[in-house]
């Protein structure tokens, strides 16, 4: 089954959780696996992880992930009085009350504004936990993603399907045409030899000149090969593992070889049945380019 390098994924960890995560997941056609990982700062080293995940589901193409999470509760924080900054900040007040004669304690409101009075930690982070809540729903984003990128690849096939039938049909019709090209030539040769010469045309020579050109526009060959890369890309189409790179390598022979039996052809009624063929090859090849 060929799949699309294009698909979007979501999934969020459950309301209950301590730990609120969002997973958001998209992609689209790359040459190669490109990964960009966006993720909070405090599980950071849970990177190369959730790496290792999109890996092994992913094969080509560019990935954006972007992890989310907000703490749905605030157990794991607490504020933290520093006692010997107070006691030094109340003592140097008493002091100045006592220079300028004021009558008055140190205002306990003032002293909480003072810096580093009180100040707010977090618990320690738990790696092993934090990525217990982040592995379902990284994979539930990831899943989906892949399940929208083997949708819009079954779309692909069918279109590609249609499309090799076509070229198949074109070439079909190549081949009628293809014995015509030597008996026209023939024909216009011992026309023109005629209207030139009034002596009797040596049929011989004039066989020679036919079967010469027989040989050098012969498009037998292209035409044998042709319908091998088309079986050849039907075949791929079937395939379970990624073909992206094999469709685009048959994409060129294909085009190869349609390109010289174009220019080897002597025919108005092949260059025609040519020009279709490359009409839709070029939209078969784009297409690839966005397989995986």
């Amino acid at each position: 089954m060929i799949r699309s390098m294009t698909g979007y994924g979501q999934a969020e960890n459950g309301p209950e959780r301590l730990v609120r995560l969002k997973v958001e997941a998209r992609s689209v056609n790359h040459r190669y696996l490109d990964l960009a990982i966006r993720m909070p700062r405090e599980i950071q080293a849970l990177e190369d992880k959730v790496r290792k995940a999109i890996q092994s589901v992913i094969n080509r193409g560019r990935v954006d992930v972007f992890i989310t999470w907000r703490e749905g509760t605030d157990e794991n924080v607490s504020v933290v009085l520093n006692r010997k900054l107070v006691q030094a900040y109340y003592d140097a007040l008493v002091e100045v009350s006592q220079i300028c004669s004021l009558n008055q304690n140190p205002d306990l409101h003032l002293i909480s504004r003072f810096p580093d009075v009180l100040s707010v930690e977090k618990q320690q982070l738990d790696l092993d936990e934090a990525w217990r809540e982040l592995e379902q729903p990284l994979q539930q984003a990831l899943d989906s993603m892949v399940q929208q990128r083997a949708e819009e690849g079954l779309r692909l096939k069918e279109d590609f399907l249609m499309r090799l039938e076509k070229l198949e049909c074109f070439a079909d019709k190549v081949v009628e045409h293809s014995p015509i090209v030597v008996i026209e030539y023939r024909k216009k040769l011992e026309e023109r030899l005629r209207s030139y010469l009034e002596a009797e045309i040596d049929q011989s020579r004039l066989l020679t000149e036919a079967a010469i050109f027989a040989d050098r526009s012969s498009i037998d060959e292209e035409l044998t090969r042709l319908k091998s890369h088309l079986a050849a890309f039907r075949q791929c189409l079937e395939e379970p593992a990624p073909v992206g790179r094999k469709l685009d390598f048959l994409s060129q022979e294909l085009f190869r070889e349609i390109n010289t039996m174009g220019s080897k052809a002597n025919n108005y009624e092949i260059t025609r049945l040519v020009i279709e063929m490359k009409a839709e090859l070029e939209k078969i090849r784009e297409q690839v380019q966005n397989i995986e």
